[in-house]
């Protein structure tokens, strides 16, 4: 058992020190500059046949990065988006989670991402995202809070056509059957520190901080809280509103009808939305809606990048 972490401003550092050695310093500069080059993430048949002459290799877009080499993750400093590759592992059922990170929760989610939960945390910061905080409980219900979040989900059909939708579209209210409706916020999960019980309970019958008792530092969403449509306070990402199948609150399930077959391969996109100026009428809401995409434009990066490979990127 550990003690939290509760300095909230360091774990924006802690996150970026983490993902890999001089990150921390390009960070605010890769959410800025828009014009660095960088080789492009390597096709899965690359992968398998590395002796490939480097003239066959494809040049990515600039402004497409991706943050770890086995993890498939990238940020796009251009349009400010994270990408991550994924798969359909449940098409009916209770859901917890849209998204969990591959080998935890995939009984209670639509797509597993075969990644660490603080990489694509540090690829929402290196692209500007605010973070806010994670629910409270106790001593009564405070949701999460953070920039909202947009989250279009991209896979192609049994024809070899493209299709994008919003991830909302795959999860619907299990009393009334009808799609989601509440967008995603960035409270960010939290850190704890691992410290036996025992250590903590000495720590404090001697005067001691257990906060300040040396230990491992834990990002607690590496659970598998990745993208949660039940509040939890170790979420990355999470609903702004009350929801758990307890209580009477919210519960969701799986949109069985519109998620393709499990083993399908998609492509996440997660986009911090910018501040909207006016509110818009219900007639433009609707055609927002009947569009199911978003202003950024999806289709020229992922041209660039490796093909739906989830599986290669152990």
């Amino acid at each position: 058992m550990g003690t939290t972490y509760r300095n909230r401003p360091n774990v924006t550092w802690i996150i970026l020190t983490l993902l890999i050695p001089g990150l921390l310093p390009c960070a605010k500069m890769w959410a800025q500059d828009d014009t660095a080059t960088e080789e492009t993430p390597p096709s899965v048949e690359t992968d398998k046949q590395s002796a490939k002459p480097a003239t066959q290799e494809k040049s990515a877009p600039a402004a497409i990065r991706k943050l770890m080499p086995n993890m498939p993750v990238w940020i796009d400093t251009k349009r400010k988006m994270v990408i991550m590759d994924g798969e359909i592992c449940l098409r009916k059922g209770s859901l917890e989670m849209f998204a969990c990170l591959r080998g935890t929760k995939e009984h209670e989610s639509v797509v597993s991402v075969a990644t660490d939960a603080y990489v694509v945390h540090a690829g929402l910061l290196a692209i500007g995202a605010e973070q806010g905080r994670p629910v409270e409980f106790d001593p009564e219900y405070r949701p999460p809070s953070g920039q909202q979040i947009d989250v279009l989900v991209q896979w192609k059909d049994a024809d070899g056509k493209l299709q994008t939708r919003k991830a909302q579209d795959w999860v619907r209210d299990a009393r009334n059957k009808k799609v989601m409706t509440y967008d995603w916020v960035f409270p960010g999960s939290y850190f704890w520190k691992d410290v036996t019980i025992e250590a903590v309970q000495k720590a404090k019958e001697e005067g001691v901080d257990p906060d300040t008792l040396p230990g491992k530092m834990v990002y607690a969403a590496e659970g598998g809280e990745l993208i949660c449509v039940s509040n939890f306070k170790s979420s990355m990402m999470d609903l702004p509103v009350p929801s758990t199948d307890a209580n009477n609150d919210l519960w969701f399930e799986a949109f069985t009808e519109n998620i393709p077959a499990e083993g399908t391969k998609v492509r996440l996109f997660l986009i911090p939305q910018k501040e909207k100026e006016k509110k818009p009428s219900e007639e433009e809401a609707k055609t927002d809606d009947a569009k199911t995409d978003s202003s950024v434009d999806l289709s020229d990066p992922m041209l660039e990048i490796p093909d739906f490979s989830p599986s290669a990127e152990d």
